[in-house]
């Protein structure tokens, strides 16, 4: 193996674990071994915040790569990253030995910071060519694949203790702790050492006069209007005009984002508004830990295919047809078989739609996924519909919206997919195809 192989297998490395622990550090609040011992006040406090501190991490990664894109190279991108990972190691470090009564919702702020931090600036870094090359590197479709899993990972739940007499102590609860401290130091190690054998030699993506503030506009629009309707529907679920008024809102400002976006970067954010709806309808809380790999497998496979054989019109009506295989799982009462083949077309088109998209810029791609981090009000009415079930559940399972009562979540998730997919087809009637983004 060539020295040049060799550091391209460490970029791709470097790339994926950078994206997996920011996602990680978004997806799931942090906790501790102590953090079960906590006060019902503080432990409500995160849950309340939670939403909060992913729109905060979200908005700081799509800031983090437009002005590491405008302004500097790739020394800053990487710097950028370091900073974050560094944070990261510090909050969990101290997290782990902190005393009991430490703010949990101050530790999880910092926590989605630092994730924000990461992923702007590892994704400016590894997406920084491919305006220049027009095509996704290595680097790219594994940073891509990092923050996918970071989804799927954020799902996995560890299984509690088998005996039901120790559910009863909450010392003998499993901690998440994700992403978990030796995670963490090996990306801080990988990202330090791609930091200072790369000290920013490659050009500067194309001057637009529009970079700098248009995709943070873009992105402050789409995360305050995610979060603002998830908690509108978190409190009036069960209004039918409501949830037609929150669809078309959502639809709307997805539309306007991607029109405020240069060439036909707008189909990014259209897509992933799309996915982040249909995926809150099909993936279940708590998946097993072994059908990880396969989903991201099939993510990995998705990205090719989206690289090798683009077409955004596809990939949403694909997304639009999963919409209403959703709602087929809740007529057919969600049997195993058909959650199973929901995960995995759910996983080929999440890799498909952000491989088939080569959008112009590179702090775009990290604005579509900083969208799917983001709480979709799909999954807030997901959430209304359990709403009263859980004291009924197992003690030894973590409470979550697992069985798809209601057919509301689906039809939501379609409407949602059909008005994105017709705002994809203005924006490809509008903006010319010789846009110098495809």
């Amino acid at each position: 193996m060539t020295i040049r192989g060799s550091r391209e297998i460490a970029d791709v490395c470097t790339a994926f674990l950078a994206a997996l622990i920011a996602g990680l550090s978004l997806m799931v609040p942090i906790d501790f071994a102590w953090t079960s011992r906590s006060s019902v006040a503080r432990l409500g406090l995160l849950a309340f915040s939670l939403p909060q501190a992913i729109a905060a991490g979200a908005l700081i990664a799509i800031v983090t790569a437009v002005l590491a894109t405008a302004l500097g190279g790739q020394s800053l991108r990487w710097g950028v990253a370091l900073g974050g990972a560094a944070l990261l190691f510090v909050n969990h470090l101290l997290g782990r030995h902190a005393v009991l009564g430490t703010s949990l919702a101050t530790l999880n702020f910092l926590d989605s910071i630092a994730g924000g931090l990461v992923f702007g600036g590892s994704g400016a870094a590894v997406l920084a060519r491919s305006r220049i090359e027009n095509r996704y590197s290595p680097s790219a479709l594994a940073w891509l694949l990092g923050a996918i899993a970071g989804v799927a990972l954020g799902e996995f739940v560890p299984a509690a203790q088998s005996r039901l007499i120790d559910q009863h102590f909450p010392q003998n609860w499993p901690a998440l702790d994700s992403p978990p401290l030796w995670l963490i130091t090996l990306a801080l190690l990988v990202i330090g050492w791609r930091f200072l054998r790369e000290p920013g030699t490659h050009a500067a993506e194309p001057y637009s006069i529009d970079l700098p503030i248009v995709p943070i506009i873009a992105g402050a629009l789409m995360i305050g209007v995610s979060l603002l309707c998830s908690s509108v529907l978190a409190r009036h679920g069960d209004s039918v005009r409501v949830v037609a008024i929150v669809t078309a809102v959502t639809v709307v400002t997805a539309l306007l984002a991607a029109f405020l976006l240069p060439g036909r970067d707008g189909s990014q954010v259209l897509l992933a508004v799309a996915l982040a709806g249909v995926g809150s309808a099909v993936l279940t809380t708590g998946i097993p830990g072994w059908s990880v790999v396969p989903l991201m497998l099939l993510v990995a496979a998705g990205l090719l295919a989206g690289t090798r054989w683009p077409a955004v019109r596809i990939a949403a009506v694909g997304l639009l047809g999963l919409a209403a295989f959703s709602v087929l799982e809740v007529a057919a009462g969600h049997p195993a078989p058909l959650t199973g083949l929901g995960h995995a077309l759910l996983a080929l088109l999440a890799g498909y739609s952000f491989g088939a998209v080569t959008p112009r810029y590179g702090s775009t791609r990290v604005l579509g996924i900083a969208m799917i981090y983001m709480p979709s009000p799909v999954l807030a009415l997901r959430d209304y519909t359990r709403r009263g079930h859980c004291l009924l559940g197992d003690p030894g399972r973590p409470c979550g919206i697992t069985d798809f009562a209601s057919f509301a979540p689906g039809w939501m998730a379609a409407a949602l997919a059909a008005g994105c997919a017709a705002g994809l087809w203005a924006l490809l009637r509008r903006r010319p195809q010789g846009d110098p983004a495809r």
